[in-house]
């Protein structure tokens, strides 16, 4: 008996081990299979001793393949716009419009507006030089050549913080760091063109788009056969309200023009300035000032300037990554469904209660809407869990998986040296020493795998890190293999 006993005992245990293991998930094994490649390629010293997380999940069916850390607290850069955009679709709808006002206090008598124009923001985050040229042709068009008032400019619809706590804005002025509001222009930044001269000593040409008296130009730019080229931005502030561009440097002759891209300070003057001009050369004459403040008197409706719907705005965003546009949607949110004027605070109130309503509560700490600043903190396992959620949700859920860029294809990623049978929609993230990587995946099996995978305290270029992301994301389609 004894015999036996000892014989029967190993076989019983190896069947047992071999069933057990037959009915784990995927990634259970810790050395071979999909879990081993992928590990495998985390052991690279660019992240080995960083905070890192990741999960690979089937969109459909809510498994989980693979994770690491799941649940640990990160700072996730500009993945940050997921939860942005998913909330902008569920509440506003993919087809809410951003309205600029046009209306008028006084009286017109024949072409004469005996009173002032009133123009009110709604936050439009994509109005553009050409949008701002449409509504001062469309004031002509209706009648108005000659404004005996003044131009009134209302932003109350936003409060008056440009931007949100948390952000460290640098002495450059980058274009990515612009400060937000209900009347914005051009994502509230202009772009700077030097071009050298076609020969001999002549001085090269400083060129702002759009051409707006809001800017006053200082070219110190110089020609020369010689010394190194440099070309230095400088921005003051001026005492109506608008700036004083100074551009010093030194550029090769008959060389090709270079651009740069700067934001502005005061986006209610650089708004109105540039409407101003544009309603002279469309035949509108403004004898009054331009005057930041909500209307006093009574006012009538003259028309109404519409955006593109929604969806194509969060489409902008997440594809280009655009900080200025999340901004500007987190405080619409928070106007539209809390109160106005939106602030930052309501827009994430309105976060939290959509994530809390999907079960999602006590697992992220926002303070933005864009990313920018490194006091958000969302885990892998989260920004799986919402991908899956707006994979599975009819209305907005298509809308919110086309707004992701095609890796190697458009937008952030467009330069990203990927090639796959199927798109792959991802949302990057970058600051200094973090890294973040998410989105859906289609296997050839049918299945769509819904990711995160975020690395922080780098130890690396952010190059180095996107190249780890790429070799993770091949692994994905052999995903099923071992199964």
């Amino acid at each position: 008996m004894g015999y036996g006993y000892t014989a029967v005992l190993p076989r019983a245990i190896g069947l047992a081990l071999a069933m057990l293991l037959a009915g784990s998930p995927a990634w259970a094994g810790s050395s071979g299979g999909f879990r081993g490649r992928l590990e495998r390629i985390m052991d690279n010293p660019c992240i080995k001793r960083a905070k890192v997380c990741l999960v690979v999940k089937s969109a459909s069916s809510g498994e989980v393949f693979y994770q690491k850390n799941p649940d640990e607290q990160m700072v996730p850069a500009s993945n940050m716009k997921i939860l942005t955009a998913a909330t902008a679709i569920k509440t506003l709808k993919p087809w809410y419009k951003f309205d600029t006002i046009v209306s008028y206090s006084g009286e017109k008598k024949g072409d004469v507006l005996y009173g002032d124009l009133v123009v009110s923001g709604r936050a439009d985050p994509h109005l553009s030089t050409e949008d701002l040229w449409s509504i001062a042709n469309e004031t002509h068009k209706r009648g108005i050549h000659q404004i005996k008032g003044n131009l009134v400019l209302d932003d109350g619809y936003f409060d008056g913080e440009p931007f949100p706590a948390g952000w460290h804005i640098s002495s450059i002025r980058k274009a990515y760091e612009a400060p937000g509001g209900a009347l914005s222009l051009n994502f509230n930044t202009a772009t700077i063109t030097v071009f050298p001269p076609s020969g001999g000593s002549a001085k090269p040409l400083v060129v702002t788009d759009p051409q707006t008296p809001y800017f006053t130009v200082v070219n110190n730019m110089i020609s020369a056969e010689r010394g190194r080229t440099f070309v230095a931005i400088r921005l003051k502030p001026r005492a109506d309200g608008g700036e004083i561009l100074e551009v010093i440097g030194k550029v090769r002759p008959n060389t090709h023009e270079t651009y740069y891209y700067r934001s502005i300070a005061n986006p209610v003057y650089y708004f109105g300035q540039t409407l101003h001009e544009l309603l002279k050369n469309s035949g509108v004459a403004v004898s009054g000032e331009i005057v930041h403040s909500q209307p006093s008197k009574p006012t009538k409706k003259l028309f109404i300037h519409t955006s593109r719907p929604l969806i194509h705005q969060v489409m902008d965003m997440n594809k280009f990554s655009n900080n200025f546009m999340a901004e500007q949607l987190l405080k619409t949110i928070g106007a539209e469904e809390v109160s106005n004027p939106g602030t930052v605070g309501k827009g994430v109130s309105v976060v939290e209660k959509l994530l809390n309503s999907w079960g999602f509560a006590n697992r992220f700490h926002v303070t933005d809407g864009s990313g920018l600043s490194k006091d958000n903190r969302l885990s892998c396992s989260l920004l799986a869990d919402v991908l899956e959620k707006m994979y599975k949700e009819w209305e907005g859920g298509p809308e919110f998986m086309t707004s992701l860029a095609i890796m190697g294809k458009e937008g952030s990623v467009s330069k990203r040296n990927f090639s796959a049978d199927s798109p792959i929609r991802v949302k990057t993230g970058t600051l200094d020493n973090v890294s973040a990587l998410s989105g859906y995946y289609p296997v050839s099996n049918g299945d769509v795998l819904a990711f995160s995978m975020i690395f922080n305290e780098l130890a690396c270029y952010n190059g180095m890190a996107k190249h780890i992301q790429n070799r993770l994301l091949l692994e994905f389609d052999t995903v099923h293999d071992d199964r």
